[in-house]
């Protein structure tokens, strides 16, 4: 029989046709393992970045709610740094550099210029303050950009360095996107007492503010800060009005604070008599005694208590004066005169003056 070769030939190329579809086969089995382990190492990486995220986050939460909002921008930073894009963290960052904005303050050793150490600080603040503008609209945007005048007001009053409108433009740009805005009002209202502004526009904004029931203690401290600052016929009144609320509403102010604007306000030995006139007619008598009590609430023991009781009685009886009970305030003044005869004090003479101006009235 003849030796055909194309059986062997068709055979070969079967062979080799199957050999290579083995190959093959083998290569997308590689393949398919190198693709598997490639999602497996992505997927195992994109889990323990999510971890660490997430036990970023929670630290940047925990630091907020110690009040480290220096800390916890930081750490938002840390975490936006392999994720730009996280909004979760881009928000937060942002609400916690508003609340930096609101308590910013530097600590620098003795004889040491703040101006240096507050420049970077503020410029990372409006740094996020402005970027985080460009993704807001209304309400959000309008605190935001409250914010960045608070911030430009920061860099003149702190840093020293800039001296522009910036920060006015900013506050009443924010009250044209906003025109309740709680910030845009309190910081502008702090703003206009701080650098010689109107008194009257000022106590508007600081009422505007009030009334919109948010951020309470925020408001209250510019107002009182403010307040305190201006050294003109009103502020007083202002202040007194202000307080009275306060008291009504059960709203908490330090010792400390009390004090100040108790001299400031209702010191007979520090205010004139025309002072502590707008003082304490600002409210009803009433309300003006109980808010003087209410400042002057630390309770003294030997001398000072004496004391404390003869200032006492003698803002009782002013409060009868300016009330119109002549014959109650001016037996009043009488008694403290016969209880201060051998004592030398400015108290003395503001009681003598009393008594004549009741007098001869």
């Amino acid at each position: 029989m003849d030796n055909d070769p194309q059986p062997t030939e068709s055979r070969a190329k079967r062979e080799w046709g199957l050999f290579m579809g083995g190959i093959g086969s083998i290569s997308a089995i590689i393949g398919l393992c190198v693709t598997i382990g490639g999602g497996v190492t992505w997927y195992m990486t994109h889990r323990n970045q999510h971890a660490e995220s997430n036990a970023k986050m929670a630290l940047a939460q925990a630091q907020a709610k110690q009040n480290e909002y220096q800390a916890s921008v930081q750490t938002y930073a840390d975490i936006l740094k392999t994720d730009p894009l996280y909004r979760a963290a881009l928000d937060q960052q942002l609400d916690q550099t508003m609340l930096w904005t609101e308590n910013f303050s530097v600590l620098v050793p003795e004889g040491q210029d703040a101006s240096a150490a507050a420049s970077p600080l503020l410029d990372e603040i409006l740094l996020i303050l402005d970027a985080g503008l460009t993704r807001s609209t209304g309400t959000r945007a309008a605190d935001i950009q409250a914010h960045i005048g608070w911030a430009h007001w920061l860099n003149h009053h702190i840093a020293a360095r800039e001296f522009g409108p910036s920060a006015e433009q900013n506050l009443r740009a924010a009250l044209v996107t906003d025109p309740s805005n709680v910030y845009a009002h309190a910081m502008l209202g702090n703003w206009l007492t701080m650098n010689g502004g109107s008194l009257a526009e000022a106590a508007q904004h600081f009422n505007s503010a009030v009334a919109t029931g948010k951020a309470r203690a925020f408001v209250r401290s510019l107002q009182l800060a403010g307040l305190e600052n201006v050294d003109e016929p009103g502020a007083r009144a202002a202040l007194m009005k202000a307080l009275n609320e306060m008291r009504k509403n059960n709203e908490p102010l330090d010792p400390e604070e009390k004090h100040r604007i108790l001299g400031f306000c209702c010191d007979p030995e520090v205010t004139d008599h025309t002072e502590l006139t707008e003082s304490l007619s600002a409210v009803s008598a009433e309300d003006a005694w109980q808010t003087y009590l209410w400042l002057d609430d630390q309770q003294g023991t030997g001398e000072d208590a004496k004391h404390q009781q003869i200032i006492h009685d003698f803002i009782a009886a002013n409060i009868a004066e300016i009330s119109g009970n002549k014959q109650k305030s001016l037996s009043e003044y009488r008694a403290l005169q016969d209880e201060l005869k051998n004592q030398g004090s400015t108290l003395r003479d503001s009681v003598d003056q009393a008594i004549a101006r009741l007098s001869h009235g």
